[in-house]
């Protein structure tokens, strides 16, 4: 109801006030959708996330709270740099943009480039550019992640959430996600490992000295020596790399800086 009139104490201060028959009705249908699981944000077309509004469209990925902890640890790295000096940031998988759009949004001398293959997560990823006013500073590329930008470090922090859930876990997961987000942006393989041992070796080409490599991983996957060895051996890169776990305990980012 709040997103319905705009406002969320409209359900409280117009509480007496009759409901308007076209908004009646598409309230009434909302409530259905909701009632077959499909999850609220996705029925509103909008999401908070870092204390800001996104447009959010069927058939992208939800942004999870816990993905604002990767925006956090990015901020965190580059809280020294000088704000005269242009920072280059990576988002690969963007999806919905939230990832690249929040640092933007707080480092306003950055640029980045935001990767996503899928037409549906580009369209939103341009609505949510035009939204908040970074067409000239967010530049996105349709691509994957084997098709990355050759072998010059050219970024500051290069970040992702990237698909992580087992392939056969994926069944087991509640109606609101099995059925309603997009598999590509869930499935990560049978171990849940695939897309790291993809981004890892190339990440580690395109970060620059001084750089955060920063990526979201699920539950269960904190141990520190299996993305090293995914990663490989890099001059000047930390053997292991750290974990850190979100607010429930679970680990949710590992990171590296170079």
């Amino acid at each position: 109801m709040s997103a319905l009139l705009g406002s969320g104490t409209a359900p409280w201060t117009r509480s007496r006030d009759p409901l308007e028959k076209a908004l009646s009705t598409r309230y009434g249908s909302w409530i259905m959708r909701r009632a077959a699981r499909e999850p609220h944000h996705l029925i509103t077309g909008e999401i908070t996330f870092c204390g800001r509004s996104f447009f959010l469209a069927p058939g992208v990925l939800i942004p999870r709270p816990e993905t604002e902890q990767l925006v956090d640890v990015a901020l965190r790295h580059i809280a020294s740099r000088k704000r005269s000096e242009t920072l280059r940031f990576l988002d690969l998988g963007a999806g919905s943009g939230i990832i690249a759009i929040s640092l933007l949004l707080e480092r306003p001398e950055a640029q980045a480039i935001a990767v996503e293959r899928e037409p549906l997560a580009l369209a939103t990823l341009r609505e949510n550019r035009l939204r908040h006013g970074l067409v000239d500073r967010l530049a996105i590329l349709r691509g994957d992640w084997e098709e990355m930008f050759g072998d010059q470090p050219a970024f500051d922090c290069i970040l992702s959430n990237p698909p992580y859930i087992p392939t056969a876990t994926i069944p087991t997961l509640e109606p609101e996600v099995r059925d309603f987000e997009p598999i590509r942006a869930l499935d990560g393989g049978p171990d849940g490992l695939d897309p790291y041992r993809k981004i890892l070796p190339r990440a580690f080409r395109l970060i620059r000295k001084g750089g955060l490599i920063a990526l979201e991983i699920g539950d269960g996957m904190g141990d520190p020596s299996l993305f090293s060895f995914m990663a490989g051996d890099r001059d000047g890169v930390a053997a292991l790399p750290t974990i850190i776990r979100d607010i429930s305990g679970r680990d949710r980012i590992v990171f590296w800086t170079r």
